[in-house]
């Protein structure tokens, strides 16, 4: 296993196409080091890596990473966690949509869009 991504209990998709991942946040995480001492959580870069990880492996997400929009961090990831990730992909914005939630509470969300494959 990865010392740096969750592991995936299950894995959904909707009628409409938006994917659900059930993930388990490991205690001993490699991410958790140094984030912070005494406290630890799970790092907002991280929560966008994961995001696009698990979106390149369910969307045709072609073109390179463009800009993040309306990311916001609003509850802390501790270790241990059990979290819901909704992935949604809007073709013609080339947005992917993301939500971490656990329980219905929102941990985290925004948007990552992305270039036309035939832009840099």
């Amino acid at each position: 296993m990865n010392s740096a991504l969750p592991s995936i209990e299950s894995r959904s998709v909707s009628k409409d196409g938006q994917v659900v991942f059930r993930l388990h946040v490991p205690t001993e995480l490699s991410l958790f080091r140094g984030h912070f001492p005494g406290f630890p959580l799970l790092p907002g870069v991280a929560q966008i890596h994961w995001a696009a990880r698990f979106a390149a492996d369910c969307f045709p997400i072609d073109g390179a990473f463009s800009r993040m929009l309306n990311i916001k961090f609003q509850q802390p990831v501790t270790p241990g966690a059990a979290l819901d990730l909704t992935l949604s992909w809007d073709a013609d914005r080339r947005q992917l949509a993301f939500s971490y939630t656990t329980n219905g509470r929102l941990h985290a969300s925004g948007k990552l869009e992305f270039a036309a494959s035939n832009q840099p």
